[in-house]
């Protein structure tokens, strides 16, 4: 009797594993190898931690609200007090100014005048001293309040407003020789802020 022998095909494809046991087995390789953890679930917040949150996020609000209300009401009362500080220095600065460079002064103390000075100014054409008058006067505005114009030979400009002309005085001696000097006060007002300054400006030009 003669016995055969099957050698393997080489051309055969080697036997596959199943599907689903193909993929159990990467699966399992896959976890030995990174040593990964799957978790089956997680926890979610409890009753307290949801509380305690609640509560510090009532407070981060309520904190910022409050701050933004009191930005809100404090921005125009800083307007309002830049732009009444502005006049007042303002008009302080260029009154001054005008006094330490003047011969005669005359306070009028009235609207619309205020102050009429006497200033010399040389002419670099003829080389000689002529006497400019510069008057500072009011100009009405709405609400009661004035403009202070500053008049140079008939070139006007405004030194400043909202001047309260009843806040808004003058005072000199007449009859001053040396070192006279000329104190006057200066009020504005805008919105609810009235700012008032007092001023004392030196005669540097003896009077003639």
């Amino acid at each position: 009797m003669i016995e055969r022998t099957f050698l393997p095909d080489k051309h055969k494809s080697p036997q596959r594993l199943p599907y689903k046991a193909a993929t159990r087995h990467s699966h399992g390789r896959r976890g030995k190898e990174t040593g990964m953890k799957l978790n089956k679930g997680q926890s979610g917040f409890t009753l307290l931690e949801l509380v305690v949150g609640i509560g510090i996020a009532v407070v981060v609000v309520g904190a910022t609200s409050a701050a933004i209300m009191t930005i809100m009401k404090l921005t125009p009362w800083n307007n309002n007090m830049a732009i009444a500080l502005r006049q007042v220095q303002n008009a302080g600065y260029w009154i001054s100014r005008d006094v330490q460079m003047s011969e005669n002064i005359t306070v009028g103390n009235s609207n619309p005048e205020f102050l009429t000075l006497t200033v010399p100014e040389g002419n670099h054409d003829t080389g000689q001293v002529v006497d400019k008058t510069v008057v500072y006067e009011f100009q009405d505005m709405t609400g009661g309040l004035s403009r202070l114009i500053r008049d140079d030979a008939g070139a006007q400009i405004m030194i400043a407003e909202y001047i309260s002309t009843n806040g808004t005085s003058a005072t000199y001696c007449a009859h001053c020789t040396d070192n006279c000097t000329l104190n006057f006060t200066i009020t504005a007002i805008s919105g609810n802020i009235n700012i008032t300054r007092d001023y004392k400006a030196l005669q540097r030009v003896p009077a003639p």
